[in-house]
């Protein structure tokens, strides 16, 4: 417990300066499809006229809340990465206990820096699948009652926001668009890595050229092509394991293995430069071709890492459904839309 306590309290002084995976049309692209492939009836029914509102929900960790306090981020940014170079731990190696890893590893010695020790084990290997993970619990627990709960019984119960049976179906779905956002963190290559800007590469810059400026090459037809895509598939592996975090952890596996593939595609005209003075780090990011050039050698690889977030996120999101019994949800017309959602606190460190 004393290990746990000084590693929030570490939090709030450092965190990360990673930002964003796919930008805010990819994350978007990857919710909207997500909805298209949920096999749930009821579930489906609900969803198809708000693909849009999915989209919001799964961006606002990055619009909303990286707009918070400075104090707020350091909690909230791990949860957007995972990387186990700094542990010295493959990632399928991993464990799911993410308290057992902060007591086993706070303390340690830092295994891409010898030098260094592991204070803060929430900001030095992250945790996007315990994040997912949290959203998933929250859906379920603000939803677990519904089925009990008796539904609005004309047009003004239909807008009371207190009314039960519509607190918990607003709050289940607001969980599950927020899970979303993690979800596809997640197939994007670079949030798996400590590298997570290529410098150790000498691809510097490649996060936000690849996430950012070659996805938005894509016509009208991005969410088209992922759910295209990804009904290709009959099963994935990340969707065979027992739980979300065990599920996460083997799309990261995946994920990470393909950024062998991104560099290759990376058109480098100046490899990047990264130097450390004084204890500082001075990086030049690396000279590359335009996006709309190194878009017709990564758009079929980037199509494929979005897919498989959308065909994770719509199995979690039918999961979380049969969890809760499946509880019947068309009732629910209400007008509230989550402009803004409040940051939610980590709860598993």
């Amino acid at each position: 417990m004393k290990k746990i306590t000084l590693v929030f309290l570490f939090l709030v002084t450092q965190y990360s300066s990673l930002t964003w995976a796919w930008g805010g049309r990819g994350h978007a692209a990857i919710c909207e499809a997500a909805v298209h492939l949920v096999k749930s009836p009821q579930l489906k029914e609900y969803l198809k006229s708000k693909p849009h509102m999915m989209g919001h929900l799964c961006n606002t960790p990055d619009i909303y809340w990286k707009k918070l306090p400075p104090e707020t981020r350091k909690l909230g940014d791990p949860g957007h990465y995972i990387n186990g170079e700094k542990i010295g731990v493959k990632l399928s190696d991993i464990p799911i206990d993410y308290k057992k890893i902060i007591d086993t590893y706070t303390g340690k010695t830092n295994k891409q820096d010898e030098s260094k020790t592991l204070f803060s084990i929430p900001n030095e290997l992250g945790s996007s699948w315990w994040r997912a993970d949290q959203f998933y619990r929250r859906a379920i627990e603000a939803s677990k009652n519904l089925k009990d709960l008796p539904e609005p019984k004309d047009s003004k119960e239909e807008q009371n926001d207190e009314l039960a049976y519509n607190k918990a179906v607003y709050q289940m779905i607001v969980n599950l668009g927020l899970m979303g956002h993690f979800v596809g963190d997640n197939s994007q290559p670079f949030h798996n890595t400590s590298d997570h800007d290529g410098y150790a590469a000498n691809h510097g810059g490649i996060h936000s050229y690849y996430e950012d400026a070659v996805a938005s090459q894509f016509g009208p037809d991005l969410v088209q092509l992922i759910v295209k895509k990804a009904k290709t598939w009959k099963t994935q592996s990340f969707t065979q394991k027992k739980s979300v975090v065990e599920n996460m952890r083997a799309l990261s596996e995946i994920s990470a293995s393909e950024i062998k593939d991104v560099l290759k595609a990376d058109p480098i005209i100046k490899p990047s430069l990264l130097k450390i003075e004084k204890g500082m780090s001075l990086k030049t990011a690396a000279e590359r071709k335009p996006p709309s050039v190194a878009f017709s050698k990564m758009d079929k690889l980037i199509v494929k890492q979005m897919a498989r977030s959308s065909y994770l996120l719509a199995h979690l999101w039918d999961e979380a459904y049969k969890a809760v019994g499946e509880p019947s949800i068309k009732a629910y017309k209400s007008f509230l839309y989550p402009y803004t959602v409040d940051f939610v606190m980590p709860d598993y460190f």
